[in-house]
């Protein structure tokens, strides 16, 4: 994606949010400060009982596919990425009313070694899984919260409301009049002012990635009222060269880097919430 401003010589330009987050990235130590925010577990492998690992290589190397795939079906993880697999493991007689797809699904587990099988299985999980769920337990544990009641009530100081899904979404909704689909993920207040964002972490460029930064720059971009909204991202966003040195790019950091609306890190949050007072 061509850049409109030079990221080297034209910074002057960025908003102040975004280029206080890109510096952050550039200039300390922001993976691991990060950790705070979204505190990634090491990732650990799922090591199958020895017995059950035998069973398993011994019915797929035998084709013994009734056998394998009754094994299969007491694991939470599957070999591969097989969209029926749910329907077919969980849902009445699927596995038996749909010979086709189960002789499909067994050509496809014997297309791969015994030995792929058990390893698919003991994958360790993808760790960016839970990063929501991260964020809101960050800001539980580091901003003040208050009930519905007397979030309303407020009128100085920094708090965050503390509700459910359906009660934070119906009052940004009817009270603020703000047209939202979900809840936002923050639903702040500073003196008598209402903040409103939503929190994105971004580990790599491209597709489903892009989509939620576009995602997060709608919801600046359609301000409504006295309401302040703003973008709360984290990530691979923040990055301008890559470690060979070269300028990115890649539309997902630049869309990021020269958006107007206020986009920031985590680790800013409180620093901004302080600027509105």
């Amino acid at each position: 994606m061509r850049r409109t401003i030079d990221i080297e010589e034209q910074r002057d330009q960025l908003n102040f949010w975004v280029l206080r987050s890109i510096e952050l990235f550039e200039n300390t130590p922001y993976l691991d400060n990060i950790l705070e925010v979204y505190p990634l577990s090491t990732a650990q492998p799922n090591r199958l009982d020895a017995g059950l690992q035998r069973r398993i290589i011994s019915a797929h190397q035998a084709q013994r596919t009734d056998e394998l795939i009754g094994l299969l079906r007491t694991q939470v993880k599957f070999p591969y990425d097989e969209p029926l697999w749910y329907l077919m493991k969980n849902m009445g007689n699927c596995m038996d009313n749909n010979p086709a797809q189960k002789r499909r699904i067994a050509e496809s587990l014997y297309a791969l070694t015994a030995d792929e099988v058990v390893f698919k299985l003991e994958e360790a999980p993808k760790l960016n899984t839970q990063m929501g769920p991260m964020f809101t337990a960050w800001l539980r544990e580091n901003f003040n919260l208050l009930n519905l009641r007397e979030f309303q009530q407020s009128t100085e100081g920094i708090y965050v409301l503390s509700s459910s899904e359906q009660e934070g979404m119906d009052f940004v909704n009817d009270v603020l009049g703000q047209n939202v689909t979900k809840r936002p993920d923050l639903v702040a207040k500073v003196n008598e002012r209402y903040v409103i964002g939503e929190a994105k972490w971004i580990g790599s460029p491209g597709g489903n990635q892009n989509k939620q930064v576009v995602e997060v720059i709608n919801l600046c971009r359609k301000q409504r009222g006295r309401v302040i909204r703003v973008g709360i991202i984290d990530g691979y966003p923040w990055a301008t060269h890559t470690s060979e040195g070269g300028v990115i790019y890649e539309k997902t950091a630049v869309m990021t880097q020269e958006c107007e609306y206020d986009l920031l890190s985590a680790l800013l949050l409180e620093e901004y919430l302080h600027s509105l007072i």
